[in-house]
């Protein structure tokens, strides 16, 4: 049996949805009646109506509920840990410590928790809504794992930072992790295949993404993901064939296109003109005669876990209507510029202002001028009596959306300013951008800008950076800072 109608459903909008699976790890062994003590308790859903799944009460209980005009379901089990069985997760929300992952493996219990992404909420509600519960129903775990998303390790903080702001959904990137397999027999690798796990809990495939070439890096890849994820959860469906916008180049606009991977295998080296694609009902899944070893991600790397419905995504453009591979090349690598959708803006601007405390907190504390450092007798010995600067450690960047054009047609360009200092809602701020469409700013300028305008922004740290998303990595370690 092929794949056949689960891209049709897809396409239609009508994808089947698989449950969604976390197994979490408590501090301490629970049992059925505090879980139920704490679901009686708490406030987050009504009308919650509990049924074991049999005389059993060890083989789980089904939870369904209110939440406004929503209703939920849930599955819960406890297992006892087996022995053997070692946590050892590839992916994570956090930076996992020894120390963490010898707790989580010296706990002795296992908490599965189930649920199946509603129709009438996007599928990130829902996926709060599960956080959520498991928060509700075990506080005190040591480490979850999303096995619906290849065991990726959810620590803790970033859940309770995932649940702080009631209407904000965690980003689209924590549904999936992207699994990179490359070519070990030459090096630097010959050939990549990029692929997610995740996303069939939200009634669409996953994501294929074959580059029969050299990369420098991955710079890009994420970005080209999240475009397609993000462009086919919002639409419940996904649209095989057809040219989606996703980027741009100097030399014009840039569209991907997806394909099951039965038949996108076939065109990978082949530049199919975009006309000579079959419709979906009538392109190829039996994988006769489909590239064999010629290639990472073709039939020979499809075993069990990597048959199921997958969208393979190409490249094409205006002026050479044809199916190439993205990334040929470092260069071109570099040169596309990834686009947001006015959705994805929206979303990035609203976590950007909701959390906008914490970027101010960090500002007001560790935003200084550069401090003259005095020469010393040696430097002014070799006449070198000027006085260095020191870099400060703390870097801080925001993105705001300027507006343009005409007052009744006013659009936003979005740049990154360097803050200077703030004046309550006002930042005085140095434009980072050489502006495209806006003509009343100059790069290196500074400008009062109006927080109401922010989009974005990004605090630095010897290295690294904290955005309106992990922000709160910074703040659980600022006393070593």
């Amino acid at each position: 049996m092929d794949n056949r109608q689960q891209y049709l459903d897809i396409a239609a909008g009508q994808g089947e949805k698989v449950p969604s699976r976390i197994v979490a790890f408590p501090a301490q062994p629970l049992n059925y009646a505090l879980i139920e003590q704490r679901l009686d308790e708490q406030t987050d859903y009504t009308d919650g109506e509990i049924n074991y799944l049999s005389e059993n009460i060890d083989d789980g209980f089904f939870y369904r509920c209110q939440h406004g005009d929503d209703e939920l379901h849930f599955f819960v089990c406890l297992y006892p840990r087996d022995e053997s069985y070692e946590i050892r997760p590839m992916y994570s929300t956090d930076e996992l410590t020894p120390q963490r992952l010898a707790h989580a493996n010296a706990t002795t219990q296992d908490l599965l928790l189930e649920t199946l992404f509603t129709e009438t909420l996007h599928p990130l509600a829902s996926y709060r809504h599960q956080l959520n519960f498991l928060n509700i129903i075990a506080p005190e775990i040591v480490l979850a794992l999303d096995e619906s998303a290849a065991g990726k390790a959810l620590t803790p903080e970033w859940i309770r930072f995932q649940l702080e702001t009631p209407d904000l959904y965690p980003e689209v990137e924590s549904l999936y992790v992207i699994h990179a397999v490359y070519d070990t027999e030459n090096d630097p690798p010959t050939m990549f295949w990029f692929h997610t796990h995740g996303l069939a809990r939200c009634g669409i495939t996953e994501v294929d993404l074959v580059i029969p070439s050299m990369l420098e890096s991955y710079y890009g890849i994420p970005d080209l993901f999240r475009c397609f994820v993000n462009n086919s959860i919002n639409h419940r469906q996904i649209k095989f064939g057809e040219p989606m916008l996703c980027g741009q180049t100097s030399s014009g606009l840039e569209y991907l296109v997806a394909l099951p991977f039965e038949e996108g295998i076939r065109h990978v080296n082949q530049s199919t003109p975009l006309e000579n694609l079959r419709p979906l009902e009538e392109m190829r899944y039996d994988t006769q005669g489909a590239p064999n070893g010629v290639f990472l991600g073709d039939l020979a790397d499809r075993d069990e876990y990597h048959q199921h419905p997958s969208s393979m995504l190409f490249r094409t453009n205006e002026e050479n209507p044809v199916l190439e591979t993205f990334f040929k090349g470092y260069e071109e690598q570099q040169a596309m510029m990834l686009l947001r959708s006015n959705e994805e803006t929206y979303e990035m601007s609203e976590k950007a202002k909701r959390r906008w405390e914490y970027f101010v907190s960090m500002f007001d504390n560790y935003n200084q001028p550069p401090v003259e450092k005095k020469s010393g007798f040696l430097s002014k010995l070799l006449g070198k009596d000027k006085p260095e600067e020191t870099e400060n450690p703390w870097q801080f960047m925001i993105k705001f959306g300027i507006p343009y054009g005409e007052e009744e047609e006013k659009e936003l360009e979005h740049m990154w300013f360097v803050p200077q200092s703030r004046d309550g809602d006002t930042v005085y701020a140095k434009l980072l951008n050489v502006p495209f469409y806006v003509q009343d700013m100059q790069e290196g300028e500074i400008y009062p800008i109006n927080t109401a305008l922010i989009t974005d922004w990004v605090v630095s740290f010897e290295g690294d950076s904290y955005t309106p998303n992990n922000i709160y990595q910074l703040f659980s370690h600022q006393q070593t800072h």
